[in-house]
């Protein structure tokens, strides 16, 4: 379907979802470490991720502008279908920052469509994980994408557009703060490593690929949007979605310092905290008198670089002791293998990419391995499960 097909949608559809509800007005009582996954989709080189949709992985190019520390040029992954945008300005200020609008607009009114599973009326926040390096540039995105906003049916129901707080996870980038903000979010992570810049900082950082030789990243681009709901403790259970509880970061000594088998025996002891602590459902099966189910596997198994030195032998040796049954090859998916290394879309895109690959029923582990002296996981789960389990949990306890 054509942007100008979606945008004309976007004007004539009437939805039809769940019952009106009142206008709400801005909150600050928000939980802080529990949030609500909605919808998702990204746009990467490999193509569209969609609900249900994820394409085969991209076969990185050689770049024509890019090249190694060895003098070769550098095998990276583009977007191939961004469209094309007039922002002369935007373009005088910032090339990068061109590339990431570029981004951003190709998106932006598919991500808008996601809201129609909403409650009419429903008021909702852009936050933007997007690495401008200059305000001017910032304040031009951000502008073009609330007009773009404000010419949908949607545009009535806009809080406000603001940039997200680098490096944060999920539940302290939707963090509000006193002044309050709206129950919805479509969060936006957008950006492009295809400059020398970007490529000098993963070389510093020992992360790029180099030609010669495997072990390291692909320097790639992506956008992604999540659409999420802030939770408060007067909201009811949900049939659909998945819940996103506070994840948990772990800082340790270099990977490169440490032997296998702690390291092994670290994310071990990681994902023992974890999964058990996803567990609504698996506390009503045990309270029920069910099979545990802290101890069971997730469905689908989200890492973001899987090809950094020792990340594959590391989270292999982990989940087979772990979680025996599952498949990391049949159902894990590596972001970088992919689609490359984007960036600040990486905060993102692995979110996206569970719910992808779930179906409503199912549960997910997102686990960042690419940092050297940390490393982080969340769990997302099924709301419709928990609904499930919860119901029946009463009618098991007395049989």
């Amino acid at each position: 379907m054509s942007r100008a097909s979606i945008f004309d949608l976007l004007h004539q559809r009437q939805v039809v979802s769940e019952p009106v509800e009142e206008p709400v007005a801005i909150r600050s009582d928000y939980l802080p470490d529990r949030l609500r996954i909605i919808d998702g989709l990204a746009l990467t080189a490999a193509g569209f991720i969609r609900s249900g949709e994820i394409p085969e992985p991209a076969t990185p190019e050689l770049s024509s502008t890019l090249y190694g520390a060895d003098g070769y040029r550098l095998l990276v992954h583009r977007v191939g279908d961004a469209m094309s945008v007039n922002e002369p300005r935007l373009g005088r200020l910032d090339a990068k920052a061109l590339r990431l609008h570029q981004l951003i607009q190709t998106v932006v009114i598919e991500a808008l469509m996601m809201l129609e599973v909403l409650p009419e009326e429903s008021h909702f926040d852009v936050l933007l994980s997007t690495p401008f390096r200059s305000r001017e540039a910032a304040d031009i995105v951000q502008s073009r994408l609330r007009d773009v906003i404000a010419e949908t049916q949607y545009g009535a129901c806009l809080g406000e557009v603001r940039l997200a707080p680098e490096g944060a996870d999920p539940h302290a980038t939707l963090a509000v703060g006193d002044q309050g903000g709206m129950p919805y979010v479509l969060w936006v992570g957008a950006d492009s490593l295809l400059n020398d810049s970007d490529v000098g900082s993963l070389r510093y950082r020992d992360l790029l690929t180099p030609t010669s030789r495997g072990g390291g990243l692909y320097p790639g681009e992506a956008v992604a949007a999540l659409l999420l709901q802030r939770l408060t403790a007067e909201d009811a259970a949900f049939d659909s979605g998945w819940y996103l509880e506070a994840g948990i970061r772990r800082e340790h000594a270099p990977r490169a310092t440490r032997r296998d088998h702690d390291k092994r025996q670290a994310l071990i002891t990681l994902l023992d905290e974890l999964w058990p602590a996803a567990g609504s459902l698996s506390g009503a099966d045990e309270q029920a008198g069910g099979e545990e189910t802290a101890s069971a596997a997730p469905s689908r198994l989200v890492v973001d670089a899987l090809g950094l030195p020792g990340r594959a032998v590391e989270l292999g040796g982990a989940v087979v002791e772990r979680w025996p049954d599952l498949d990391t090859v049949e159902d894990g998916l590596g972001v970088d293998a992919l689609c490359g290394w984007s960036g600040e879309a990486t905060r993102v895109l692995p979110f996206v990419l569970a719910v992808a690959a779930c179906t409503p029923e199912q549960h997910a582990l997102v686990l960042t391995l690419h940092a050297e002296q940390s490393t982080q996981a969340w769990a997302l789960e099924s709301c419709a499960a928990v609904a499930v389990a919860s119901a029946a949990q009463p009618v098991e306890a007395q049989s």
